[in-house]
């Protein structure tokens, strides 16, 4: 059962409260300065860093928006769609790359990761003078601490690419610091990493309220996802070997039961932002998730039961045609024109595909019946299929190619397990690196689809130039119109960052 934690507690109100990282206010409060007294005010500080993770200005970018909107694999509704005249000119400036600093869904995402850098930062240095904690609960705090503090370098880094460093609590006199090098940012976030998988249990542990929290396996996967993203193949492979051999995860045997609320935190979640019904206001507000509600259709024919949504994230027909015949993942991603699901036809009439996802789906029966924002659905951040896929990709990179197709075919195995036709998805036997490679690449699409990894895939493996060029050239799209090398791998800076700063902050090149 999904057991709810991470709850906006007293830890906010008594944090720096500022919406801009270069604002100008002391980040140590006299009320900061004397909280963390006991392991309540500690949990509950703790408690604060993870709930920065449910809002909707951070997810929206990096998940639906970017990760597959700027992609490839889905697309932003019609005119059907309130999306469509909400945000619609703002996310097609994104999808033909052509972002401007002031865009701000695009850049939305600084501050709200600034804030849990922030956070985690006053957490680490005050948890660690506290001993009046148990040795096990200051460990596992600080654990959390610098594992979420890496986690939101990691959103940062790989959206605007190198950052300033905050390791400390700030000085009046240390704000806006300079940017460091990208090898810098990287090495912040991987020491965070390290640090927090020596002090975290390991997923089994975590019980009762703890379930949902940051474990040793979710630091070394996110590891060894930074070291996939600077292609450290052999660094990655050594350190998602361990999260193999701990045993702590496995393979959903049904695919399409990893995107149920039934089977959150199950056996192939390593982590998963929580979300639930709360019942305390619009997007932010609450607890629950928007995102499930934006990619929801938005049927103007189909006004009962709350069926309709924005239609923000619909899989495009160059998805459709990726997979391969008879993969049962496609149905599990994809609700077709027409198709009977959760008690109804669905005429998808708001996409501007055809096509509506289903991971993201709630049932009616399982939503809010009062606000559609309350979605009492995870997003998944890291699942052990990524790692799998992962470790394939770092196994060929290095010459391990027997590893690499054993960690391959286990992905493939379980979704030929699930298909009804006798000869989908056979064995691959490619021995070649490069061939490999592009089946590995390939794999991930299908099997990750519409979780908000496709762009930052193509993006980190040096093609997104050339998939989204092409795409555009394809289908007579915007999107990736205008992609140029080198600078749309990244996005800009918010421009009140940059001016703010008088300078000290470089606004990325091109932008």
């Amino acid at each position: 059962m999904k057991t709810r934690n991470i709850i906006v507690l007293t830890a906010m109100v008594l944090f720096c409260s500022c919406s801009d990282f270069l604002d100008k206010n002391p980040l140590v409060q006299s009320s900061a300065e004397t909280y963390y007294s006991n392991e309540a005010e500690c949990n509950d500080a703790i408690i604060g860093i993870y709930s920065i993770m449910q809002n909707e200005t951070f997810q929206l970018a990096p998940f639906m928006l970017i990760g597959d909107g700027c992609s490839d694999d889905t697309d932003i509704g019609n005119a059907y769609s309130e999306a469509y005249s909400w945000l619609g000119s703002n996310f097609m400036q994104m999808q033909r790359f052509e972002t401007i600093p002031t865009n701000g869904n695009a850049t939305g995402l600084w501050n709200q990761a600034f804030r849990g850098i922030t956070w985690a930062t006053m957490a680490i240095q005050r948890i660690g003078e506290n001993n009046n904690i148990s040795e096990a609960k200051k460990n596992q705090f600080m654990g959390e601490a610098y594992y979420l503090r890496a986690q939101y370098y990691f959103y940062l880094t790989r959206q605007f690419g190198r950052l300033p460093i905050i390791d400390h609590v700030l000085t009046y006199e240390e704000y806006y610091s300079p940017k460091a090098t990208i090898e810098q940012t990287w090495g912040h976030i991987e020491s965070d990493l390290k640090k927090a998988a020596d002090l975290l249990p390991e997923k089994s542990k975590m019980t009762g309220l703890d379930i949902g929290r940051a474990t040793k396996g979710a630091a070394n996967s996110l590891l060894g996802r930074a070291y996939i993203y600077q292609s450290k193949f052999q660094d990655a492979f050594n350190v998602l070997s361990t999260v193999v051999a701990s045993g702590e995860y496995g393979l959903e045997p049904k695919y399409a039961d990893v995107f149920t609320l039934e089977h959150e935190n199950g056996i192939e979640s390593i982590f998963e932002i929580q979300h639930s019904i709360s019942g305390t206001g619009w997007a932010d507000s609450n607890e629950g998730s928007i995102l499930s509600f934006y990619e929801h259709d938005a049927d103007p024919d189909d006004m009962v039961k709350w069926h309709n949504g924005w239609s923000m994230h619909c899989p495009t027909q160059d998805l459709v045609d990726a997979y391969e015949p008879g993969d049962p993942r496609l149905g599990a991603t994809v609700i077709f024109p027409n198709e009977f699901f959760d008690g109804r036809i669905n005429k998808n009439m708001a996409s501007s595909t055809g096509y509506q996802p289903k991971k993201w789906y709630i049932p009616y029966d399982q939503r809010s019946q009062i606000d559609q924002s309350d979605c009492p659905k995870n997003i998944i951040f890291i699942r052990y299929a990524d790692v799998l896929l992962y470790l394939a990709e770092a196994a060929n990179e290095t010459g391990k190619t027997n590893e690499a197709l054993a960690y391959l075919e286990q992905v493939r195995g379980r979704a030929r397990a699930n298909s009804t036709e006798a000869n989908a998805l056979p064995e691959i036997k490619e021995t070649g690196k490069e061939a490999l490679r592009e089946k590995i690449w390939q794999e991930r699409r299908v099997e990750l689809a519409c979780e908000g990894q496709r762009f930052w895939d193509i993006a980190r493996q040096g093609r997104a130039g050339t998939i989204m060029k092409a795409y555009a050239t394809k289908y007579n799209s915007i999107k990736g119109s205008s992609f140029t090398v080198g600078k749309s791998e990244i996005f800009p800076i918010p421009a009140t960052q940059v001016t703010n700063s008088n300078g000290t902050m470089e606004q990325n090149p091109g932008y």
